[in-house]
């Protein structure tokens, strides 16, 4: 009568899935590959290495913070997210393999200390949960 149209989870709402249960990896691939096809979309081999930091600052970073802000996302997840970051930053695609200048954790860190300012995604994602719970707490809505 209502033309209503019955399903079950997971369902999609504002991209991402309602889930009864914990996130698992294959809920997640929807984040991974939009990630890995920005990166792979750019001409990046005319791109300096300044130039691809700034678009991964931008861009593929900021892909992830959406996911970020609601779920705890799975080790699994967060390492593919970072290994397309690393592999855009130092080989200039996301599927390219070529070995990093420098170590990943040393890319992390500010510049006040020496890295080149990239937000460590597992902690971007535990301060993006706990600003949550702050807001649950201190009585503000969610």
């Amino acid at each position: 009568l209502t033309q209503f149209k019955q399903a079950t989870l997971p369902v999609k709402y504002l991209g991402l899935p309602l889930l009864s249960t914990r996130l698992t990896k294959q809920d997640c691939a929807p984040l991974l590959e939009r990630i890995l096809a920005r990166a792979n979309s750019w001409v990046s081999k005319s791109l300096s290495y300044a130039g691809r930091l700034q678009l991964i600052q931008s861009t593929l970073a900021s892909m992830q913070v959406f996911w970020a802000s609601i779920f705890l996302l799975p080790v699994d997840i967060i390492k593919g997210c970072e290994r397309t970051l690393r592999r855009f930053l130092w080989g200039g695609s996301g599927n390219s393999h070529k070995h990093s200048l420098v170590k990943w954790s040393k890319v992390c860190l500010p510049r006040q200390e020496g890295g080149l300012g990239i937000k460590s995604l597992k902690s971007w994602n535990q301060a993006m949960l706990l600003k949550q719970i702050w807001n649950l707490l201190n009585d503000h809505s969610l």
